[in-house]
């Protein structure tokens, strides 16, 4: 078991990943989305290999606009975390967060916030046995006015 820093090399792994863990995306679309982020450097991720296969990923970054319920800038934010569902319940996603609270650390950085989806009790369930706190719940409203 390791971590591994995403580079061109592994690429389409975690595009691979990342399109599992957003279902709406094709593999095509996650991996313009991965390539845009690897370029512009907008988020730090890490994939996780065990056994010589990459089983999940994590993406980072540092937020220096407001992060709801936080008291503190720059956040740390996980912007996503993956595990393939085989391998759930290993503690490779806790193993996971625990690097996300050292790359904080690491930056002088005090606060780690993440999100997911208010249907996603699988992902609220992992966040607080973690050690995530709930803040809110939020509904998003878009109206077309053009």
């Amino acid at each position: 078991m390791s971590f591994v820093a995403i580079d061109k090399a592994n690429l389409g792994e975690w595009a691979r990943l990342h399109a599992m863990l957003f279902g709406h995306l094709t593999f095509e679309e996650s991996l313009a989305e991965c390539e845009e982020w690897f370029e512009n450097k907008r988020e730090v991720g890490v994939l996780y290999e065990l056994g010589g296969e990459f089983v999940g990923f994590m993406n980072l970054s540092v937020r220096n606009d407001y992060v709801n319920g936080t008291e503190t800038s720059p956040v740390a934010f996980v912007e996503g975390i993956y595990v393939l569902p085989q391998f759930r319940g290993r503690g490779i996603g806790r193993e996971m967060i625990v690097y996300a609270e050292e790359f904080a650390l690491e930056r002088g950085i005090r606060e780690l916030a993440s999100d997911c989806f208010v249907d996603n009790s699988d992902s609220e369930r992992f966040h607080k046995r973690c050690g995530f706190a709930e803040i809110e719940r939020v509904i998003c409203f878009v109206k077309n006015v053009g």
